[in-house]
């Protein structure tokens, strides 16, 4: 007697298929939707490989793509899920939309969701994804940053522990941390006791802070005098107010200049762009962005500070703002130029030339 194998793979040929990954350290949070329809929800130990083999088995020929917000976890979910061949967006938490339930309810499944939802629709857009070398490089002069931190705490300790015993410093000590006021920590006997051995473990830590960020510091010097960044750092510092710190710390973040099509996104991505918020005829310009890279922006307003006593022309239009407004606010401006000053320098690999108002 004859049979029929009614067996029928499902193929999924032309379909489009949404991965929202709510990545967390211990497991991850998935959703599906099939082009506009909402599948399922479920949890899944934290590996690639598993969301592929689901996908491929379950889903046989759709078009994937995956997605999960920016975070701790970094882009290496992006590059190994690329590598299988399974495309991947990284994008902004701020900029997945979501209803006010979505915002009252907070759960994985509701994340992951939302997530999926985003990427089904094409006016969500994802945030840049550097390559693997220009991370490593940036988490380097990021390092430093935090190290920096963590030094000036571990001072501010040590000098609120000599408030709290009522130990007076000599005159020639009272500002900065030479070396002879760090001998004088160790050697004074007006701190006794129990709070002896406290005041010489803050000394040892803040010393052994001291000597890593001086290793840090000649680790970034032979960065910025690497092939990659050695060219672009000397464009970089023609531009007055801009240091060799400032350099590498501006290319690191940037990574590649080009990505921006215009100043205005540049300045968008920095956030020294203004708020804005005007309807019919009236207009209103207020603060700059709340979002913003928090490397970039203090950097800059901090050079604009320096920029303003060696270029002539960001010395007259500062003179100039000032009557009009604070000096706060002229600043920004100032750093705004600046950072068009830097965009040109890179884009025509170039030097700055001084004095120039335009």
């Amino acid at each position: 007697m004859e049979t029929t194998n009614l067996r029928q793979k499902v193929n999924f040929t032309d379909k489009n298929i949404f991965v929202g990954v709510d990545v967390h350290q211990k497991s991850w949070h998935i959703s599906i939707i099939l082009d506009s329809t909402y599948v399922r929800s479920f949890t899944q130990p934290p590996s690639v490989d598993a969301i592929v083999n689901l996908l491929r088995r379950d889903y046989p020929g759709g078009n994937y793509l995956c997605g999960y917000e920016s975070g701790y976890s970094g882009f290496w979910i992006h590059r190994k899920l690329s590598q299988m061949g399974v495309p991947c967006k990284v994008l902004h938490a701020a900029d997945i939309p979501q209803s006010i339930k979505q915002k009252l309810t907070k759960r994985d499944s509701v994340d992951s969701k939302k997530i999926a939802e985003a990427l089904s629709s094409v006016k969500t857009k994802p945030i840049y994804v550097p390559d693997e070398i220009s991370e490593r490089d940036r988490s380097l002069v990021r390092y430093r940053e935090r190290l920096l931190k963590d030094l000036t705490r571990s001072k501010n300790r040590i000098r609120s522990l000599l408030y709290q015993f009522g130990i007076e410093l000599p005159d020639r000590f009272s500002s900065g941390w030479s070396n002879l006021f760090i001998v004088w920590l160790q050697e004074t006997d007006q701190v006794i006791g129990s709070a002896r051995l406290t005041l010489d473990h803050m000394i040892e830590q803040m010393i052994l802070l001291r000597s890593s960020l001086l290793k840090v510091n000649r680790s970034i010097r032979n960065l910025k005098e690497s092939p990659t960044y050695k060219q672009k750092t000397e464009w970089l510092l023609s531009i007055p107010g801009i240091g060799p710190l400032s350099a590498i710390t501006i290319l690191t973040e940037l990574i590649d200049i080009h990505r921006f099509p215009s100043f205005r996104d540049l300045n968008s991505f920095v956030g020294l762009y203004p708020m804005e918020h005007s309807t019919g005829q009236d207009e209103h310009k207020g603060s700059i962005m709340i979002r913003h890279n928090k490397h970039l922006r203090k950097l800059l307003v901090e050079d604009a500070w320096v920029a303003i006593r060696h270029d002539p022309a960001l010395t007259l239009a500062f003179t100039q703002w000032t009557k009009r407004m604070t000096s706060k606010r002229a600043i920004v401006k100032i750093a705004r130029k600046l950072l068009s000053r830097i965009r040109y320098v890179l884009i025509n690999e170039t030097q700055y030339i001084n004095g120039i108002e335009k």
